[in-house]
């Protein structure tokens, strides 16, 4: 029996089962087996599963097909299930385990789509299979590869790659002359039979002798090929004459057919439509034949070796030739039929995805409702957006427009979407073209639903086109106003004023006529034009609604959308229920299987975990957005690199933080310099901070909504570090209208409480009262969040603003929250506080000043020597005259008292000179009302005065400059002296290193032996 089933394939079906044996035994690998289509491949391999199952090997196949709409890795779902159902339970339980949460995508579950080319989904399913092969070992045998998709190509060679060493033998088929020759370690290419061959097979197929003309006839005809030669072996036997079978074997197989009874044949027709392998239900309710009757039906075209039957309800055809071979000549007929049979529920939904039901759609359209095949279209295009796969979506709408009879009103819709996939492709000429074709079908109409529709998608694509004119008239139609441009335009985009003027109309508008669809789009429209700090409320309220129509829809899509914006506007609004949000849609979006919606939530996760002081968890969540592909406009990379950024910063990685900066300078990244500017301030870096800030303010930039938190964070650290008054109060003034909420950049990114910044820049004016408050409420709601690194950072904040304004039990309360916050810090890993600390400083706060250096800090109450000391670190090699040192008001006048030898102070004339000035400075306040301003004159008449009681001595005698100096020179000296032995007795390693680098004298100068930056 053996040699029968491998006439003329003695070597190949040799060398088959050595590897069935190898693999029984000790390892498998990966077997291809080539030929033209008929040559014997599935004979072979079919041997060698035999051969396989006596060894004591499960064998597992699975078929490739050629048709439109076929899922994603199609041969390994059919090897999955078959797997599932002919393991024993506890294998299969174990392998279920293997594969984890990827498993419903390898078994091809509805719903559970995924992309095609990720890394997780290749290794879920090899551990699977690995799995059952360490219990059993295992045959898998793949069909027809020339039609396989390319992600079932890259896992093929990705499970023959890492299952070397295991009991796993994988053989696969395809057709050498429709596909280059797959990477394989072995590869067995069938050929045409020889005339021995030929004749055993005729022998075989006929029961008889055949002669030897017939023998040499047959060969000529069939090249030899063994399906060719059994099916006229079986028409000559049948009594048809071999000038009847045709050079290809359709004709052969045509006659075939017609030996069957016409129900059959008919039948077959029906089926060949759906595809390679179908389901007997869909078939019968497809074809409006009873059950019974199919079943009867599909048990004769078993007989005669047409169909195979898998189960019950399953069964495929024998060879993709006999379906290609089928006439059907009502085909549009039984496509419509196919729909129907879905729509009325004749069959199961989830018998055809979305995308076959399209097809379906598309080829039966002339016998269905138009509107009918073009929501099917349409419904196909939005799955595959879903799965962000935006050339099929794309595909999906062109052919759509194609049915669209005349409907305007839903052309221009659909041409808008249109315009959106091939923008978000990267098409954007062609994307404007579709938006001029839609603006024209609205301006000639005139509907003022449809010009708002249009409006806010042009809005929205952010591409540049002359619509203006269009987006005024929709402006009046729908407003009632004109708008100017300048009126249209936002900080989002040129047309950003319009869009939230026009998105509210619009979503009234829909209300009133209760049409959802366009609600939904409206309100979707309304949180993109109005994003940004101030509108969480409102865009919850919108969330809520979007909810709503979700559910009177029954559009999943449109529920996970609303629940992904809600997170975010929860975390503005500073509402712990953010983490419930954020739970609730990441699960419901590992479910939908979408690949757009586990794209955001990875990076939901990625956010939340930063949030929460959970970093490690953050960059597993940032990871796994690249494993998802690169959103259509949104590139996987970009997104990476700017949430590791976050996570780095906040923790204090500086090194990383530079290293990321870098990579995304050289990618051209946006947005590079504000981030880096961030990095600096948050290092501490005055001199960075202070250049960016004023070369933004200089050139008038006006940051784009997605961004402007993060400049407000960056505007309020950089005038706090620097100290500038002003500065400092235009950055609190733009803060303080969000000061109860929480600021968000691109909606990943959290910046933190706005109250935590509006209390940094108190404390830089001194403001501490206010500073203690800011960072206390700071850090209340930080608790409430559970968001630990921002707790920690307003601990920090407020023992320093405590420790400043150093009322009763201030210092106590500061040394406590010091503690506390740097032990949290160190248990998530957060190196910021500790970085900061450990910093040279040299600095006063309030009464107390604060000396850091070598890493150990120490505090002094305030005293001169050390004011001293803190002019001369913070000008270091640059000598610092002692009178200058000892009379910081006195400005010039005092440097000039001590360079000028030993001559009078002060002459006549100079003495007619100050009291001129005296008495210019008493009119001058007298008349002054600015606060500020008359501060400035008092100092001025202070420092004069006190320079005259310096220039004249006892009985009104002329001071001798040379005593002033030498007086400035013993005090300052003195004053250092003292302020140096105090530092010793508590930092011995400070004093040191200032006694070293300090010059005292008439000029004081600090050098050290290498630069040194001082925080002060």
């Amino acid at each position: 029996m053996q040699p029968e089933a491998i006439i003329g394939r003695d070597r190949p079906a040799r060398a088959l089962r050595d590897h069935v044996e190898r693999t029984v035994i000790s390892h498998g690998g990966l077997v291809l087996v080539a030929g033209e289509a008929g040559i014997g491949k599935s004979t072979l391999v079919a041997d060698a599963a035999a051969h396989a199952a006596r060894a004591g090997a499960m064998v597992l196949t699975g078929a490739c097909w050629d048709g439109p709409g076929a899922p994603g890795l199609w041969p390994w779902v059919q090897v999955v299930r078959a797997l599932r159902r002919t393991a024993p339970p506890e294998t299969w339980t174990a392998c279920a385990e293997a594969a984890g949460p990827l498993l419903p995508v390898v078994l091809g579950e509805p719903g559970a789509i995924a992309e095609h080319n990720t890394f997780a989904v290749f290794d879920a399913g090899t551990t699977l299979l690995v799995t059952a092969a360490r219990q059993q070992p295992v045959v898998v045998v793949i069909e027809d590869l020339h039609w396989a998709d390319p992600a079932s190509l890259r896992l093929l060679e990705f499970t023959a790659r890492h299952t070397w060493f295991e009991r796993l033998l994988v053989i696969g088929t395809y057709r050498d002359d429709e596909m280059d020759a797959p990477v394989a370690p072995t590869t067995l290419t069938l050929t045409g039979l020889d005339p021995a061959g030929v004749a055993a097979l005729i022998s075989r197929t006929t029961g008889s002798v055949p002669p030897d003309e017939l023998v040499v006839e047959i060969h000529r005809r069939t090249g030899g090929n063994p399906f060719f030669v059994e099916q006229t072996a079986r028409l000559w036997q049948g009594g048809g004459a071999l000038t009847e079978v045709p050079a290809g074997v359709g004709a052969v197989l045509r006659h075939r057919l017609a030996r069957l009874p016409d129900a059959v044949v008919d039948l077959l027709g029906t089926a060949a439509l759906l595809g390679h392998e179908f389901a007997a239900p869909l078939l019968a309710a497809a074809a409006c034949v009873p059950a019974p009757q199919v079943a009867t039906l599909l048990g004769q075209a078993v007989t005669a070796r047409l169909v195979v039957q898998l189960d019950a309800d399953r069964y495929r055809f024998a060879h993709d030739i006999v379906r290609e071979t089928l006439t059907v000549p009502d085909a549009a007929q039984r496509h419509a039929a196919v729909v129907r049979a879905i729509t009325t529920g004749a069959a199961q939904a989830d018998d055809l995805s979305a995308t076959e039901r399209a097809r379906h759609a598309y080829l039966g359209a002339a016998a269905l409702p138009t509107g009918e095949a073009v929501d099917h279209v349409l419904l196909a295009a939005r799955d595959a957006a879903a799965r962000l796969v935006p050339e099929e979506a794309a595909g999906h709408r062109r052919r759509a427009l194609e049915l669209l009879g005349d409907d305007p009103p839903r052309r221009a819709a659909v041409l808008l979407d249109l315009a959106a996939e091939l923008v978000l492709a990267g098409q954007d000429v062609e994307g404007r073209r579709m938006v001029d074709e839609a603006v024209t079908i609205g301006r000639a109409l005139g509907d003022p639903g449809l010009l708002a529709r249009i409006a806010l998608d042009v809005q929205s694509l952010g591409i540049e086109g002359p619509w203006v004119e269009a987006i005024q008239e929709a402006h009046r139609r729908v407003v009632g106003t004109v708008a100017a441009p300048a009126a249209m335009a936002g900080a989002a985009g040129p047309l950003d004023g319009a869009a939230q003027q026009l998105s509210v109309r619009a979503a009234r508008r829909a209300r009133d006529a209760n049409d959802d669809p366009a609600l939904a789009h409206s309100l979707m429209s309304r949180i993109g034009a109005i994003w940004g700090l101030g509108t969480a409320a409102e865009r919850v309220a919108i969330t809520d609604e979007l909810a709503a129509v979700a559910a009177r829809t029954a559009d999943p899509g449109l529920e996970l959308e609303a629940l992904s914006w809600r997170i975010g506007a929860l975390v503005e609004l500073g509402d712990p229920g953010y983490l419930a949000a954020h739970r609730t849609f990441t699960a419901k979006a590992e479910r939908s299987g979408l690949a757009r919606f586990r794209h955001e939530a990875a990076g939901s996760e990625a956010m939340v975990a930063t949030l929460t002081g959970r970093f490690d968890d953050a960059r597993a969540a940032v990871d796994t957005i690249v494993d998802h592909g690169d959103r259509p406009g949104i590139g996987g990379a970009e997104t990476l690199q700017v949430l590791r950024w976050a996570v780095a910063l906040l923790q204090g990685r500086f090194d990383e933080v530079d290293a990321l900066l870098e990579g995304m300078q050289a990618a051209g990244q946006r947005g590079v310099e504000l981030m880096r500017a961030t990095s600096a301030v948050q290092r501490g870096d005055a001199d960075h901070a202070r250049r960016h800030l004023a070369e933004v303010i200089a050139s008038g930039t006006e940051h784009l909504r997605w961004v402007a938190p993060l400049w407000l964070r960056f505007q309020a650290q950089a005038a706090a570090l620097t100290g500038d008054p002003q500065l400092c109060a235009t950055a609190r003034a733009a803060l303080v209208p969000f000061a109860d909420q929480w600021a968000l950049t691109a909606t990943l990114v959290v910046d933190g409480p706005v109250g935590h910044w509006i209390a940094v820049l108190d404390a830089a004016l001194g403001r501490w009262d206010d500073a203690v408050a800011g960072f206390t409420a700071a850090h209340g709601t930080a608790e409430r969040m559970r968001a630990r690194p921002w707790s920690v950072l307003a601990r920090h904040g407020l023992a320093g603003a405590l420790r400043s304004r150093a009322a009763p039990g201030d210092v106590e309360r500061a040394e406590a929250f010091d503690a506390t916050a740097e032990r949290d810090a160190a248990g998530i890993g957060m190196q910021i506080v500790t970085a900061a600390a450990e910093r040279d400083t040299f600095r006063r706060d309030g009464s107390v000043w604060t000396l850091t250096f070598a890493g150990r800090t120490v505090r002094l109450p305030d005293a001169k020597g050390l004011r001293d000391l803190h002019v001369l670190l913070g000008v270091p090699g640059t000598p610092v005259p002692a009178v200058r040192l000892l009379d910081p008001a006195g400005g010039a006048v005092a440097i000039a008292v001590g360079s000028s030898g030993g001559d009078p102070v002060l002459d006549a004339a100079a003495l007619a000179a100050y009291r001129r000035r005296l008495t210019e400075l008493d009119a001058a306040l007298d008349a002054e009302t600015q606060p500020a301003r008359a501060d400035a004159l008092d100092r001025e008449r202070q420092a004069l005065l006190d320079e005259l009681q310096a220039a004249t001595g006892l009985g009104g005698r002329p001071r001798r400059l040379g005593d002033s100096a030498e007086r400035a020179r013993k005090a300052v000296t003195n004053r250092i002296r003292d302020a140096l032995r105090r530092i010793g007795e508590l930092h011995p390693e400070l004093a040191a290193h200032l006694r070293a680098t300090v010059s005292t004298g008439t000029t004081c100068v600090y050098t050290p032996p290498h630069p040194r930056s001082w925080r002060r």
